[in-house]
Protein backbone atom coordinates (compact mmCIF):
# COMPACT_ATOMS: atom_id res chain seq x y z
CA UNK A 1 0.00 0.00 0.00
CA UNK A 2 1.70 3.31 -1.03
CA UNK A 3 1.20 6.63 0.98
CA UNK A 4 0.30 9.65 -1.37
CA UNK A 5 3.31 12.37 -0.75
CA UNK A 6 2.23 14.76 1.39
CA UNK A 7 2.33 18.58 0.39
CA UNK A 8 5.70 19.92 0.66
CA UNK A 9 5.76 23.45 2.34
CA UNK A 10 7.04 25.01 -0.76
CA UNK A 11 3.87 24.29 -2.56
CA UNK A 12 2.84 28.08 -3.28
CA UNK A 13 -0.32 28.84 -2.38
CA UNK A 14 -3.01 30.73 -4.63
CA UNK A 15 -2.74 34.01 -3.52
CA UNK A 16 -6.69 34.65 -4.24
CA UNK A 17 -7.51 31.07 -2.15
CA UNK A 18 -4.79 32.28 0.72
CA UNK A 19 -7.04 35.94 1.15
CA UNK A 20 -10.92 35.56 0.20
CA UNK A 21 -11.69 38.40 1.78
CA UNK A 22 -9.70 40.74 0.58
CA UNK A 23 -10.19 39.01 -2.88
CA UNK A 24 -13.87 39.61 -2.02
CA UNK A 25 -13.17 43.39 -0.76
CA UNK A 26 -11.32 43.83 -4.25
CA UNK A 27 -14.25 42.19 -6.60
CA UNK A 28 -17.16 44.38 -4.69
CA UNK A 29 -14.96 47.33 -5.52
CA UNK A 30 -14.17 47.16 -9.16
CA UNK A 31 -17.90 46.04 -9.70
CA UNK A 32 -19.26 48.68 -7.88
CA UNK A 33 -17.27 50.85 -9.95
CA UNK A 34 -17.93 49.69 -12.93
CA UNK A 35 -21.76 49.65 -12.01
CA UNK A 36 -21.90 52.99 -10.92
CA UNK A 37 -21.62 54.25 -14.80
CA UNK A 38 -23.71 51.05 -16.22
CA UNK A 39 -26.86 51.69 -14.02
CA UNK A 40 -27.67 54.83 -16.12
CA UNK A 41 -30.82 55.63 -13.92
CA UNK A 42 -29.18 55.99 -10.97
CA UNK A 43 -28.28 59.19 -12.46
CA UNK A 44 -30.13 59.93 -15.64
CA UNK A 45 -31.70 62.63 -14.57
CA UNK A 46 -31.79 66.68 -15.48
CA UNK A 47 -32.86 67.41 -12.06
CA UNK A 48 -31.32 68.47 -9.22
CA UNK A 49 -28.97 71.20 -11.12
CA UNK A 50 -25.80 72.17 -9.61
CA UNK A 51 -24.91 75.40 -10.91
CA UNK A 52 -25.58 75.05 -14.36
CA UNK A 53 -24.63 71.77 -14.26
CA UNK A 54 -27.13 68.77 -14.30
CA UNK A 55 -27.27 66.39 -12.11
CA UNK A 56 -25.96 63.34 -14.71
CA UNK A 57 -23.13 65.55 -15.52
CA UNK A 58 -22.17 66.39 -12.01
CA UNK A 59 -22.28 62.91 -11.07
CA UNK A 60 -20.22 61.90 -13.67
CA UNK A 61 -17.80 64.91 -12.83
CA UNK A 62 -17.75 63.29 -9.08
CA UNK A 63 -17.84 60.05 -10.05
CA UNK A 64 -14.38 59.76 -12.22
CA UNK A 65 -12.34 60.66 -8.67
CA UNK A 66 -13.76 58.47 -6.53
CA UNK A 67 -13.48 55.61 -9.33
CA UNK A 68 -9.24 56.77 -8.79
CA UNK A 69 -9.39 56.58 -5.54
CA UNK A 70 -11.25 53.17 -5.34
CA UNK A 71 -8.85 51.61 -7.75
CA UNK A 72 -5.57 52.98 -6.02
CA UNK A 73 -7.50 51.57 -2.81
CA UNK A 74 -7.42 48.02 -5.40
CA UNK A 75 -3.94 48.06 -6.14
CA UNK A 76 -3.20 48.57 -2.77
CA UNK A 77 -5.10 45.43 -1.76
CA UNK A 78 -3.73 43.82 -4.53
CA UNK A 79 -0.14 44.16 -3.29
CA UNK A 80 -1.20 42.92 0.29
CA UNK A 81 -2.46 39.54 -1.34
CA UNK A 82 0.74 38.63 -3.24
CA UNK A 83 2.90 35.54 -2.55
CA UNK A 84 5.35 35.78 0.48
CA UNK A 85 8.49 35.96 -1.04
CA UNK A 86 7.43 37.55 -4.06
CA UNK A 87 8.95 40.28 -5.28
CA UNK A 88 7.38 43.75 -7.19
CA UNK A 89 8.20 42.94 -10.20
CA UNK A 90 7.29 38.96 -10.06
CA UNK A 91 3.87 37.17 -11.24
CA UNK A 92 2.98 34.39 -8.77
CA UNK A 93 0.89 31.21 -9.90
Amino acid sequence: MTVPDAPSSTTEKNPVAAHPITSAVIFVLVAGAICGTLIVPIYASATPKVGDFPFFYFYLLIYMPVVSIVCSVVVLLQKRIRAPGSQDGEVTR
